[in-house]
């Protein structure tokens, strides 16, 4: 795989001209947009001929993270099968295209045209751009979310045969594994006492699975001035199953970032608006919320011990304490 981001960039550049018919377009940047740890994601900057002199266009190229990343695996196939089925159900993606010849880059990318808009913040009640609208405006915002993924869940699933199926026992034995993996054998033992509560209280029975995003939150989409979804990005945890769990995932996150902040932005529903906004859009009933919101933190703060662990490794500064912290408390007193 190649490492280095101009070289990346310049085998993605050989792989347009090839793609296009023509020479390779003029790499005129390269920047990475973050530093995250589940995948590697570069923007390249190029000049292409079809697009006249001096005209640049930016393509966003991601591949899996060339060491250890936050997942064990990495399938940028059923990353695309994924977005292409929620496309085919109206729900607006950045048209990736996923190319699986290494001779390119060394191992297989996925590109998407860069979409300009607004992307909101991990905290959103700090984010520029959502705080300077009014009340009215956000609670489009927040409607238009759980619209958006009420209309995920409504996707043809025989167009992602590749998307992992789990129901709700295949589901904690995943996460069982990935505490295993994720803390080399040393999970966190908060976190594997509450996956073993999550066990033992399981619901009987699984909803109707449908297509799920898997990582549910405002930052992963593209807001356009008009308040509309551009792009749902970051499909790394996609799989089908119940679609509780992707509610779930975004309440949690969201009464969260309340509990430890001690506020809400103006304009936002509470928990009960927001299911019944759901169950508006979806058009059916959400059960057992509160065992999939646990389950939800336990997988989320699983995900940032990861990171933690990963930031560790290599010297930086972890994000949160490992073994003690504020999610871990939270999670103790839901317990």
């Amino acid at each position: 795989m190649i490492t280095d981001d101009e070289a990346l960039a310049g085998g993605f550049a050989h792989w347009l001209g090839h793609r296009q018919g023509g020479d390779p377009p003029v790499v005129t940047g390269v920047h990475r947009p973050s530093s995250g740890y589940a995948s590697r994601t570069v923007i390249v900057d190029v000049e292409e001929p079809a697009a006249g002199a001096g005209r640049s266009r930016s393509y966003v190229v991601r591949t899996a993270p060339a060491a250890a990343g936050t997942f064990p695996h990495y399938d940028l196939v059923t990353q695309g099968q994924a977005q292409a089925a929620a496309a085919g159900a109206g729900v607006p993606v950045a048209d990736p295209v996923v190319e699986t010849d290494t001779r390119w880059t060394g191992a297989p990318f996925m590109v998407m045209p860069r979409i300009d808009g607004h992307i909101i913040g991990s905290l959103a009640h700090r984010d520029r751009w959502l705080g300077g609208l009014d009340a009215s405006a956000r609670a489009q915002v927040y409607r238009r979310f759980v619209t958006t993924l009420a209309l995920i869940h409504r996707a043809d699933l025989s167009a992602a045969p590749r998307v992992p199926r789990r129901g709700g026992r295949a589901e904690l034995d995943y996460w069982e594994r990935y505490l295993s993996w994720s803390s080399g054998g040393h999970p966190v033992p908060t976190l594997a006492d509450a996956l073993a509560w999550c066990r033992r209280h399981r619901p009987e029975s699984d909803p109707d699975p449908v297509l799920l995003w898997g990582d549910a939150r405002f930052e992963n989409v593209v807001f356009g001035d008009n308040l509309h979804p551009l792009a749902v990005l970051d499909w790394d945890m996609t799989t089908v199953g119940a679609p509780e769990h992707d509610l779930a995932w975004f309440t949690s996150l969201d009464n969260t970032a309340a509990a430890l902040f001690g506020e809400r932005l103006a304009g936002f529903p509470d928990r009960a608006a927001t299911v019944a906004l759901f169950e508006e859009t979806s058009g059916r009933r959400v059960h057992h919320l509160g065992w999939y919101e646990t389950l939800a933190m336990v997988k989320s703060t699983a995900v940032m011990t990861r990171i933690s662990y990963l930031r560790r490794d290599a010297g930086e500064p972890p994000f949160l304490p490992i073994d003690d912290n504020p999610l871990l408390d939270l999670l103790r007193a839901r317990l």
